[in-house]
């Protein structure tokens, strides 16, 4: 080519490259990788969830093997602790390090150890038992059995809770006690304020427990019996042409049970009788007879209907 004609060619191709500008290493690189991107989100969303997965049968995984540390089930024997077993078909008494007794039954078994601790005083049982608990108002007693805690600070009581059994049955003699599945009972000690299922049990009351279908069914006990007083005066039962209402505040102080009934409509009823050595079921079957009244019980509560008395 002419001179001319080499001029205007590099002319023609400088102007060329004026409209097209070259594409930087990172254009070049961000749009080779444009295809893979539903790729590389698929695997950042298969991390997470695997992450996510492990994170939550992680925690089931600690609750579990909690509740099974808590239960007893296999709390290690070692020197520092007993391992009571009644194999007999008889009642074993037993003295716990605090000086409060156990009275475990036919085959059930007891763990607890050789020196309860400075904060808490512990028993794990398997089967059936009657406890008598020294009171001590800043070291509750707490005895794990199956799924259930029975925490108190002092009183007489019984937790009978059968390996393999999933209701369990805590019945108070004197004092008061809680009871509340383990789950509730963990968190309960997490949130200290807060408030936790489960249900609270004074004298002659007893609550069966179905761990199934974590249930509380309270009731009275099946033979209510006369709490111990602390005063020397002790209940007689006998009645001298006395008000029946005076004789259901009497019932209800030497039982502890709550007794319903209306006042007006008993204010001209009086009974005179001597009850002594009767059950209070007798006793009550025995006083609504003499005033033309009836009882009937409900949950824990007694209720009196009459019509009263002429």
């Amino acid at each position: 080519m002419s001179t001319d004609q080499e001029r205007l060619e590099v002319d023609r191709i400088v102007k060329l490259t004026r409209h097209v500008p070259a594409q930087s290493r990172w254009r070049i690189t961000k749009n080779a990788w444009r295809p893979y991107h539903w790729l590389a989100a698929a695997l950042v969303l298969l991390v997470l969830g695997a992450g996510w997965w492990l994170i939550q049968r992680e925690n089931p995984s600690r609750e579990q093997a909690t509740i099974e540390s808590i239960s007893g089930q296999d709390k290690p024997v070692n020197d520092q602790w007993f391992n009571q077993v009644n194999g007999t078909s008889q009642p074993v008494t037993l003295s716990l390090p605090d000086g409060s007794q156990m009275t475990l039954m036919a085959h059930s078994q007891a763990s607890y150890p050789r020196s309860f601790d400075a904060d808490k005083r512990e028993v794990y049982l398997k089967g059936d038992a009657l406890f008598s608990v020294i009171h001590e108002g800043k070291r509750p007693f707490l005895v794990y059995s199956g799924t259930l805690v029975t925490r108190v600070l002092g009183t007489r009581f019984r937790v009978q809770a059968r390996p393999g059994e999933t209701h369990m049955m805590v019945s108070v003699i004197s004092g008061k006690v809680s009871v509340m599945g383990q789950k509730d009972w963990m968190a309960s000690r997490k949130s200290p304020n807060s408030r936790t299922a489960g249900v609270v049990l004074t004298a002659n009351q007893q609550v069966t427990y179905d761990a199934s279908q974590n249930s509380y069914q309270k009731e009275l006990v099946s033979k209510p019996t006369v709490i111990p007083s602390a005063s020397e005066s002790l209940e007689t039962f006998n009645f001298d042409d006395t008000p029946a209402t005076n004789v259901f505040e009497r019932l209800k102080k030497a039982y502890g049970v709550e007794i319903i009934y209306d006042a007006t409509t008993l204010r001209h009823c009086t009974l005179t009788a001597s009850l002594a050595g009767v059950s209070l079921y007798d006793q009550l079957q025995l006083l609504c007879a003499s005033i033309g009244a009836s009882y009937e019980v409900i949950d824990t509560r007694i209720i009196i209907t009459s019509k009263g008395c002429s």
